[in-house]
């Protein structure tokens, strides 16, 4: 199921195009989320996405794992400049 949600989050990042996704956080709790899908790294041995959540009204990162479903809404976001290594300046821990 993961490479078929990376195939769907590589077109729409190319797109940009919003997605809604049906999503369980690490504790279980389910939402659904509109989403302007951005980037997608593999870290420690899962796929992460980074995306603006329109319901959060900022940047998230979610674990592909997490995804239930993922479906197309045909509505564009504009472009951006995003860069995920600006993000993970401005949101490292570390």
């Amino acid at each position: 199921m993961i490479h078929a949600h990376i195939k769907i989050l590589e077109a729409a990042i190319t797109n940009w195009e919003v997605l809604t996704l049906a999503y369980s956080s690490g504790v279980g709790i389910k939402s659904q989320r509109d989403i302007e899908p951005l980037a997608l790294y593999f870290t420690q041995n899962q796929w992460m996405l980074v995306a603006y959540c329109r319901l959060r009204d900022g940047y998230r990162e979610f674990k592909l794992r997490n995804i239930a479903s993922i479906q197309g809404s045909g509505i564009h976001f504009p472009p951006n400049q995003f860069s995920l290594s600006d993000y993970f300046k401005e949101n490292s821990s570390f």
